[in-house]
């Protein structure tokens, strides 16, 4: 019975946990990030984490000390307090706009390569058009287009369930944020999930499926899309530190988060502004968003090479 078992083959997914799991970078990438995620989310709920936008007039741009380990910036207000909900707003912005433009990819680039011939060049000639605009410019300008729709939609919020404008506002001026980015950031994914379709759509089982009078949506969800999963899965990895760079640049230019909240961008903005003076003030959230972003990346590249033995030679 052990030789029996000893000689059975391994799936493909049970093969690429296993070249992930060898992958060292990429498993400390891993830890690391569930521990940021878990410092930005959870120990803010503990009261000796003081509320990031409560001044102090009589501790402004502090060093390091046991009251304020970070320091202060130039309004009293605490800098581990401020970088750690900073760490709240620009992963959820991070991960939601990558959600977003998932959705939007995926199903756009299944359609595009699945259908073919001329629905596919029409489809394919407007992602040409929209990477020809200025990306950072459409995203500004979509931005602000929905600002005002986004307002009513707080106040509605607000009147209608009771809760406090201060709770519900912060949460509802994200949302142009990353249905901006995302809106925009699919494009890649849509022509990696196109190619990838016009090779899947003539393999023998979605033929042997399409003769048994399977749908087409059926095809689409049951054969294709999941041996799109991989690529879709290290895509996802890699595409989150571009998107949290957006945002950083968006509010490092005044146009993302709103004060008096913070993301790791206005942090940054704000240090860069008093970096002579005060240089923990830059520091510490430039400190934790490198540190992520790099995580992330050798996140993703222990994925893609997990799912494409191909690239390291195994």
């Amino acid at each position: 019975m052990k030789n029996l078992n000893a000689s059975q083959g391994c799936s493909l997914w049970q093969d690429a946990v296993r070249r992930l799991l060898r992958n060292r970078a990429a498993v400390l990438s891993g830890i690391f990030l569930l521990l940021i995620a878990a410092i930005c989310f959870v120990l803010p709920l503990f009261p000796c984490i003081p509320n990031p936008n409560t001044t102090n007039l009589d501790a402004l741009a502090q060093g390091s000390s046991w009251q304020h380990w970070f320091g202060t910036d130039h309004l009293g207000r605490d800098m581990l307090a401020r970088v750690l909900y900073g760490g709240r707003i620009s992963l959820l912005v991070g991960f939601a706009a990558t959600t977003v433009s998932l959705i939007l990819g995926l199903f756009y680039g299944l359609v595009s390569g699945y259908v073919g011939g001329r629905v596919d060049s029409w489809m394919m000639r407007a992602v040409d058009v929209l990477f020809a605009l200025p990306f950072i410019v459409v995203v500004i300008v979509f931005s602000l287009s929905i600002e005002e729709p986004c307002r009513e939609v707080t106040s509605w919020v607000v009147t209608h369930t009771g809760w406090s404008r201060d709770s519900v506002a912060p949460l509802m001026g994200l949302v142009p944020l990353f249905l901006a980015i995302g809106a925009l950031g699919w494009l890649t994914l849509a022509r990696i999930v196109r190619t990838q379709t016009l090779v899947l759509r003539e393999q023998e089982y979605v033929l042997a499926a399409r003769s048994l009078g399977l749908g087409h949506c059926t095809i689409l969800l049951r054969h294709i899309a999941p041996n799109l999963l991989g690529s879709v899965i290290v895509y996802t990895t890699l595409a989150v530190p571009g998107i949290m760079l957006t945002e950083s640049t968006l509010s490092f230019i005044g146009l993302g988060v709103k004060a008096p909240n913070s993301s790791w961008g206005t942090l940054i903005k704000e240090g860069a502004d008093r970096m002579e003076v005060a240089p923990q003030l830059l520091l510490y959230p430039a400190l934790f968003f490198c540190l992520t972003l790099l995580a992330l990346n050798f996140l993703g590249d222990g994925l893609r090479d997990a799912m494409d033995p191909k690239s390291t030679g195994d």
